[in-house]
């Protein structure tokens, strides 16, 4: 709300220097106009009239009278563009954030400093015109030059300079809310994902769909750009049910055949996370790599409004930023079975190991806890030790290693792992454990995260915890192949001086006996 009055104060402002400016006569018309204008004075000036003359005259013998007014009414226009712009990029902001247009609204935040910097030098242009019209004899620009003046710094210091300093979160705040989305795919519809890359084919078959306000974008096409604009869920209801509407005889296979789960290959662009079986749901990582227009997650509706400022707050009045990120995060990789995670921490190993350490932020864990607690209480203990954790490190760790942890798709598991590894043989519960290990690994990963860094530890995280909790049974066979190996490898590179195993032992210090037994999630 404050900022809200802030902006409405600065409209007036430009405003009511415009109607000043507005209603005065454009500078030295009448001087021009008047047959005695070059004729001298009858009178001897006093001095004080001579001081003021020849002030007057500093820029009035070098400008021409038309000069002059050109001068005035650019002043005049670039302070009316700039009320104009200033107004509607308020009133757009406001309606984004009252109608929940939220891939809008992180759309225009990525841009927001350079729009108020747009704006700020638009407005010291005008000042500088009002000027330079009063030092050209307009003596009746001076209250303009004060309201300008004054709305030209409460733009830069209190919008421009502060929108610069965000520009960095506003860009991971994008990334953290619009990355690929893990969502769970009802057992009628997995039939309908065919082929290797079944998403543009199904996108064409089903008419245009109403989007959610969450989903609204601007959208523009350029250079051929034909990404997927509806949600993959819904494009598989309308065309369930335009199969549905079939009668016997249109329909092009029977109810067997259109029931099969057909295998893919290694190319594989579905998006499903394996294991897929026949009347079973299914996982889909699905986003711009599989050709789907970023948009923001619908978990924003469960987001308090407060963290979803350019300059959000905790309910305890801290910074909120890496809260809003953590909410984007986990808002889209949860998966299937959220309350399975498998998760014990050290948390006094977890922070000395991490490459954020010394870790300021620990201190703001007890209210982190707190607001991460309201919004998923429901899940297990484990879930919400895991989020707060996540808005910790997020908080101690820089944009920049940010920006190239969620560029590099860290926060969720690796999907072409999972796929890799079916392949090699492992069983649904070996795949089962895997996600179930997933946000044990995503912490790791962002604790021994460095730029260039591309693979989350997953398959040291899998046999750490199987020695350690399955000792009695043997590794799992393809775990020998020549392609975990490899995988192996590629973890343990770009460590630096990390200790990637005292993090992994961390983050399984201690799990509970009934957390020890992973089985497949059907529904």
């Amino acid at each position: 709300m404050m900022t809200i009055n802030l902006r409405f104060a600065l409209n007036v402002i430009i405003n009511v220097a415009f109607a000043h400016a507005a209603a005065l006569p454009p500078p030295y018309a009448q001087l021009a106009d008047s047959p005695t204008s070059t004729s001298p004075p009858t009178n001897v000036p006093s001095s004080s009239s001579s001081n003021t003359i020849a002030g007057d005259a500093f820029l009035m013998s070098k400008l021409t009278a038309s000069e002059r007014t050109q001068i005035f009414w650019i002043a005049t226009g670039l302070a009316v563009a700039v009320s104009l712009v200033q107004g509607a990029i308020t009133t757009l902001v406001e309606i984004c954030e009252s109608e929940g247009l939220w891939t809008i609204r992180f759309s225009l935040g990525r841009r927001e400093h350079l729009w108020w910097t747009g704006i700020a030098l638009a407005l010291i242009a005008s000042l500088g015109c009002m000027v330079l019209s009063f030092l050209a004899g307009n003596n009746s620009d001076s209250l303009g030059i004060i309201l300008l003046a004054s709305a030209s710094s409460l733009t830069v210091f209190r919008y421009a300079w502060p929108a610069w300093r965000n520009r960095h979160y506003c860009s991971n705040r994008w990334a953290a809310w619009t990355g690929p989305s893990r969502t769970g795919i009802d057992k009628a519809l997995v039939p309908l994902i065919e082929g290797d890359d079944p998403w543009p084919i199904l996108s064409k078959e089903v008419p245009a769909m109403k989007q959610h306000p969450v989903d609204i974008r601007i959208h523009i096409r350029l250079f051929g750009s034909r990404l997927i604009l509806d949600d993959p869920t819904d494009i598989l209801k309308a065309k369930k049910r335009i199969i549905d509407s079939r009668t016997p005889e249109q329909q092009p296979l029977n109810e067997e055949k259109s029931s099969k789960i057909v295998e893919r290959g290694p190319d594989d662009r579905s998006g499903l996370y394996k294991p897929v079986r026949e009347k079973q749901s299914a996982s889909l990582l699905w986003g711009a790599y599989i050709g789907f227009s970023p948009r923001v997650s619908r978990a924003i509706l469960a987001v308090p409004s407060r963290l979803l400022k350019s300059s959000p707050l905790t309910d305890s009045g801290h910074d909120g930023q890496s809260l809003c990120l953590a909410h984007g995060i986990l808002g889209r990789n949860k998966g299937l079975a959220p309350k399975t995670f498998i998760l014990g921490m050290d948390i006094k190993t977890l922070e000395e190991k991490s490459v954020q350490w010394p870790r300021p932020s620990k201190v703001l864990r007890s209210y982190f806890k707190d607001e991460m607690e309201a919004a998923y209480g429901t899940l297990m203990n484990n879930y919400v030790d895991a989020a707060t954790e996540l808005a910790l490190l997020l908080a101690d760790s820089g944009h920049a290693l940010i920006a190239d942890w969620l560029a590099a798709r860290m926060e969720h598991q690796d999907l072409a792992l999972n796929n890799q590894v079916a392949r090699l043989g492992a069983s649904d519960d070996d795949l089962q454990l895997l996600y179930q290990l997933s946000y044990a690994a995503m912490l790791v990963s962002l604790s021994a995260h460095r730029k260039g860094r591309k693979c989350r530890p997953e398959m040291k995280v899998f046999i750490a915890y199987w020695t350690k909790y399955r000792s009695g049974n043997p590794l799992p066979a393809w775990l020998a192949s020549e392609e975990v190996e490899e995988r192996l490898r590629e973890e343990e590179s770009n460590l630096g001086s990390t200790d990637l195993n005292a993090l992994i032992a961390a983050v399984l210090f201690k799990i509970e006996t009934a957390e020890n037994t992973a089985t497949p999630v059907t529904t």
